[in-house]
């Protein structure tokens, strides 16, 4: 049962022939020479091409796996003994400066349990060995692993990935140790886990490898492959399901991937989760596991280029028809944009929470910890141990940036109208970070369109945190009290996306009563209407982009608008370009999710946070580029959110009120 046999007589075409250029029949071929020299013949034993014995046969006489494998007499898959006593961790004698490794004890048949061995080491003496980067999941830890002849209780995903990492490859292929968090750190003792959090930098960027767990396709028959002829796809199924936790394939360095197997690997979980960011960012290598097969970062990227994409329709509609496959390639895409930020030096921590913004977490102080191992040793020392409420961390954390010069930044992200913590006294001027995706609290209005607003911009901010270096007495913003809310009135029924005929429907009538009650600040106000539902983003000059049209004229697109959908045009086409109509209709339903519309006592029209309400104020914050919603909180205010007026997003207000300039406080 050797996996080294030579099947490349089999080969039907020349070597150096792209593979678009070969014949089907090579590509089959190419396939099947694969499958040939893998694991997948064998339900029975692990490393075993199928050339042995079935289960319940004599197998003594197969002399290859005997000398490769201790134990082949055994006949019978390992079980564990009822009366194994349970595992208990030793201590590390200094959590700071230690660490420990295990090794994967090699199986005969794939329902061997993982049988492992758990060992500690100072981090100034560590052996070579690999990490393992997976995906948590849920449930209980009820999966049975012996760990240094004791059983040792975990999750089903943990076990699944030992496996696949057992089976997946040969011996001398890769690391004897490996780090798995979840085994490796006693997770129970808060105190040790607060302190080996610190050392996932070195571990990460200190292992010979990463390898990625992405599991398997959930009900497919079995790991299946993708060829194509450029005219027709084959899926080929690999073999009978052997359960999920099969390695079909061995390491092989040349392995071929298809671009449909990558994006179908797009949909695992792996790709949703904070803490596989710095796993990722900080390896020397990579290697994945999926659907049976082991491949390279190298060939994964390669498929996963966005300009490559963008120059194949095909591949574009193939990802696209999967909003799983879309989701995972932005934010894969994101992830390899930290990658390039954190090797040209230090990176900016805010920014990296912003975009991971809609990465998830199980403990809301991990949207936090599970970067950590990015930021800086003053970063991490501002921030404070990981046994803090999660609302102190959150505060600490946008204190630091404040106390950086990115006080406009963390005002941003702020504001009641992005909270989901609760219980956790959270000042309104800190972002929460596990509410920050735009369908909570509506796009940030900041980073709507590329040419950034400028409504406060030309004042130098300034920001003072009180109480102490962390702002436990609230942050004081210097800034105007422009107006306050008139009127509020809803856009939607509820906070699912909207579609911009009953943004019509229910604010039209709004609008025009508004209109009647006096003079109005704009000259054409219906045109100040229309290019409010826009956030006066045209998308023309520097803020054009290319598959949009310019809005030249937003009062006819709004018209037109309400004619396309009026008709039933609701969906928006997935063409090459949109036209002007088009991306009015886009625009207005991304600047009015999560908003409501609004009018100002002095007669402006708003956009504001879907929490806001009557009697609310308008303020603007020095070196802000938009407005805010505040609200009188005794002496002082909250904050509720962004918000966007019409007629003063380019410093109108701030020359109209520059001697009306005082510190407010918000708390």
């Amino acid at each position: 049962m050797a996996n080294d046999k030579d099947y490349s007589h089999m080969i039907n075409a020349p070597r150096g022939v792209n593979d678009e250029d070969k014949p089907l029949s090579y590509l089959i071929s190419q396939f099947f020479s694969a499958s040939l020299t893998a694991q997948h013949g064998c339900p029975v034993h692990e490393h075993c091409d199928s050339s042995c014995p079935r289960l319940g046969q004599d197998n003594s006489s197969d002399s290859a796996l005997a000398t490769s494998i201790p134990g082949l007499g055994r006949k019978e898959p390992l079980v564990l003994n009822p009366d194994t006593p349970g595992f208990t961790y030793t201590p590390l004698k200094d959590a700071h400066k230690m660490i420990r490794l295990l090794k994967i004890k090699p199986a005969i048949f794939r329902a061997d349990l993982v049988d492992c061995e758990l060992t500690h080491h100072s981090c100034n003496n560590l052996p070579k060995y690999g990490a393992l980067s997976y995906c948590w999941g849920t449930g209980l830890d009820r999966c049975k692993v012996l760990c240094n002849g004791k059983v040792f209780l975990a999750r089903q995903n943990l076990e699944d990935a030992l496996k696949r990492l057992r089976a997946g490859f040969g011996p001398g292929q890769r690391e004897e140790y490996i780090w798995a968090d979840a085994i490796c750190i006693n997770q129970k003792d808060l105190a040790e886990r607060s302190e080996q959090i610190p050392l996932m930098k070195h571990i990460y960027s200190q292992a010979q490898t990463v390898y990625v767990d992405l599991g398997d396709s959930e009900g497919d028959l079995g790991p299946s492959a993708y060829l194509s002829d450029g005219l027709n796809t084959l899926r080929f199924t690999t073999g009978a399901s052997m359960g999920s936790s099969t390695m079909i394939r061995p390491y092989f360095a040349d392995h071929p991937l298809d671009y449909k197997t990558a994006f179908l690997s797009l949909t695992k979980s792996w790709f949703t989760r904070t803490w596989i960011i710095q796993e990722i960012v900080l390896a020397k290598k990579v290697r994945l596991m999926f659907q049976g097969n082991v491949f390279d970062k190298t060939q994964f990227d390669a498929h996963l280029n966005p300009v490559s994409i963008m120059l194949d329709p095909a591949k574009q509609q193939e990802l696209m028809l999967n909003k799983l496959s879309a989701r995972g390639f932005m934010n894969y895409d994101r992830m390899q944009q930290i990658r390039r930020l954190w090797l040209a030096g230090p990176t900016n921590s805010f920014h990296l929470l912003q975009l991971t913004r809609d990465f998830a977490v199980t403990e809301p102080k991990d949207k936090i910890f599970g970067l950590m191992a990015l930021m800086t040793d003053s970063e991490r020392a501002s921030i404070g141990p990981y046994l803090q409420p999660v609302g102190t961390i959150y505060r600490r954390f946008a204190a630091l940036h404040v106390r950086q010069g990115r006080g406009v930044d963390v005002l941003d992200c702020a504001g009641s109208q992005r909270r989901r913590l609760t219980g956790e006294n959270l000042p309104s001027w800190v972002p929460d970070w596990t509410a920050q995706a735009n369908s909570i609290g509506g796009k940030a209005i900041s980073t709507l369109r590329p040419v950034r607003y400028a409504a406060a911009s030309s004042q130098d901010p300034l920001f003072h945190l009180l109480g102490d270096e962390t702002g436990s007495a609230g942050l004081s913003a210097r800034g105007i009290v422009f107006d306050s809310l008139r009127s509020v009135h809803d856009m939607f029924k509820d906070d699912t996306a909207p579609d911009f005929f009953s943004i019509h429907k229910r604010i039209a009538n709004a609008f025009a009563d508004e209109v009647k009650l006096g003079p109005s600040v704009y000259a054409d106000p219906i045109d100040a209407y229309a290019r409010l539902l826009l956030m006066d983003d045209t998308y023309q000059g520097p803020n054009a982009i290319n598959i949009s049209s310019p809005i030249v004229d937003p009062t006819k697109m709004y018209y037109a608008a309400i004619t396309s959908w009026r008709a039933g045009k609701r969906f928006f086409p997935r063409a090459a370009k949109w036209d002007a109509v088009e991306t009015y209709k886009m625009q207005s339903c991304t600047a009015c999710t999560g908003r409501r519309f609004a009018v100002t006592h002095k007669g402006y029209l708003a956009l504001v946070p879907r929490l806001a309400r009557h009697g609310d104020v308008v303020a603007l914050f020095y070196g802000a580029t938009v407005p805010y919603i505040i609200r009188r909180a005794e002496k002082n205010y909250s904050l509720v959110g962004d918000t966007y007026v019409q007629g003063i997003m380019s410093g109108e207000a701030v020359s109209m009120m520059s001697s009306e300039a005082q510190d407010i406080l918000l708390v």
